[in-house]
Parts: structure tokens; sequence; C-alpha cells
């Protein structure tokens, strides 16, 4: 028997806007409620969450993974945003940038031939800064706009424990 694993295909903060982000997290988090910042290492911008996946798939994503251009851009986040359920604070855009829309888009594209059926949803770019946030942030832009630049994907496994998630890199574009 394979035991699943929760799977997700993130891009992953620059150190720099990595700590711009850590720092609006811990600046937002107290006025949002009983809200936590999350920590800054768990950043990221999800781009495909695929859920419980049985381990027996896993290889061929990550081989999707590895043979996957690496992406090239930049994201410009400036808006403030929340998710009243499940209780997140984000930080997005103002206008949504082409090359990440376009970049999710053909992500689905692919999974589809592997079985993962595209989201019913429409796509919101975004990075979760505050858990648990019983209110939306004070302010609806950030204090400063973050300039993030994005060069490669990375298929992700997360487990959830005491402290919240924990993530492991599986596999990421070259």
């Amino acid at each position: 028997m394979h035991t699943p694993r929760r799977l997700f295909f993130a891009l992953w903060p620059d150190d720099v806007s990595r700590r711009a982000l850590a720092d609006e997290a811990h600046r937002l988090a107290p006025g949002c409620g009983d809200g936590d910042a999350l920590p800054a290492e768990n950043l990221h911008i999800t781009l495909a969450f695929l859920g419980s996946v049985d381990t027996a798939r896993i290889a061929p994503l990550i081989d999707l993974t590895q043979r996957w251009p690496s992406p090239c851009g930049d994201w410009t986040l400036d808006r403030l945003g929340h998710f009243p359920r499940p209780r997140i604070v984000w930080a997005g855009s103002l206008t949504p940038e082409t090359a990440l829309l376009t970049l999710q888009a053909d992500l689905w594209q692919a999974l589809s031939h592997h079985g993962f059926p595209p989201p019913q949803r429409d796509f919101t770019p975004h990075v979760s800064l505050v858990r648990q946030a019983d209110r939306p942030p004070p302010e609806t832009t950030l204090s400063e706009p973050v300039r993030w630049r994005f060069d490669h994907l990375a298929l992700v496994a997360s487990e959830l424990g005491d402290g919240g998630s924990r993530y492991t890199t599986l596999a990421r574009s070259e």
C-alpha cells in the first residue's frame, strides 16, 4: 500500500522578497484578530494544489517538474486581501501579472494529462501572510510594494503538524 502525500506546485520568493513579506506579515498579524504571521520559510505562491496524491503517482510529477522550462518573470505585490474561509490574510497584485497567469494555466494543462483536473474557480495569485485571521487587515495595500522575481517551479510536499505546515521540495525546474 502506498501512503498518499499532500502535494502542490509553487514559486518561492527570493530572500529580499521573503524578508519584506515576512515583515509585512508580522506587522499585520496583530490587527487581524488572533492571527499568526506565517513563518518566512513557508511564504510561497501556490500555482496548483493537488491534494492527497498516492506515492505511485509522484514520479511522473517529479519528471514533469524537472523537464519544465524554468519560468522567468517578475511579480509586484501591492495589494492585501482576506479570505474569510480559511481565515487567511494575503498579499497579491492590483494588476495581475500575465506571465504568472500563463504559467499557472500551462501547468494545469500539463497536469490534466496526468489525471489532475483543474480547479473550478478562477486563480487569484497570492501569498498567504497571516493564518487564523478573524478579520481583514486594516488597509488594502502593502506598506511598500514587493517586487518578486521568479525563476523556478517547485513540486512540494506538505506535512501538517502542531506548529503548522512543513514543506519539502521534491523537485524543481532547472
